[in-house]
């Protein structure tokens, strides 16, 4: 299924980019966008996911599959819940779309 949300299509595989720098800090992430010079944290729910996508890409659908295996959360919630860091990843140019 290759929907669109906005501009983020559910199907499409999405990769951090390789001019993103990131550290683990307890339970958050900070991540440094080489090319721009900009700072972004993530919380622990964000991190996971970043640590995910650092494994290599994935759909929004794996991701979603993915934690509500982890996590007590309904799709609902995690769709909702990824869809929307996924957006503001790929807005800041922290993710780029994939073929694999």
């Amino acid at each position: 299924m290759n929907h669109t949300t906005d501009s983020l299509v559910i199907g499409m595989r999405y990769g951090v980019r390789e001019s993103v720098l990131h550290t683990r800090l307890e339970s958050e992430s900070v991540l440094l966008d080489l090319d721009s010079g900009s700072y972004f944290s993530l919380n622990s729910v964000g991190s996971w996911i970043w640590d995910r996508l650092m494994e290599g890409p994935r759909t929004a659908e794996e991701l979603i599959a993915e934690i509500t295996e982890e996590y007590e959360v309904s799709r609902e919630s995690a769709e909702r819940d990824i869809l929307e860091l996924l957006r503001e990843l790929v807005t800041h140019n922290l993710l780029e779309p994939r073929d694999r």
